[in-house]
């Protein structure tokens, strides 16, 4: 019985496949594959800003501060006791 586990062992060692190339380049491929993509995606920087309409930030502080006021105007006194609402 243990001649024909060492067999199976020894069998099973010889069909082991090698491979392609060293180990250490599947690293440096793999590298060289995210330096490639991180330079893709660098590359779209700032493309928002470019086809942004022309007034665009000016509408979108002006919609902030109307916002600001119509909450303002919503905390008036009606409930004085409550801290928080209204004038101290």
């Amino acid at each position: 019985m243990s001649m024909t586990v060492a067999r199976l062992l020894t069998e099973e060692l010889s069909t082991a496949r090698e491979l392609p190339m060293p180990p250490w380049l599947y690293g440096v491929i793999a590298l060289v594959a995210f330096a490639f993509l991180l330079g893709v995606t660098w590359s779209f920087r700032g493309t928002a800003q470019k086809y942004a309409p022309a007034g665009h930030g000016e509408a979108a502080a002006r919609a902030a501060a109307a916002a600001k006021a119509a909450r303002a105007a919503d905390d008036e006194a009606h409930w004085p006791e409550h801290p928080g609402h209204g004038h101290p």
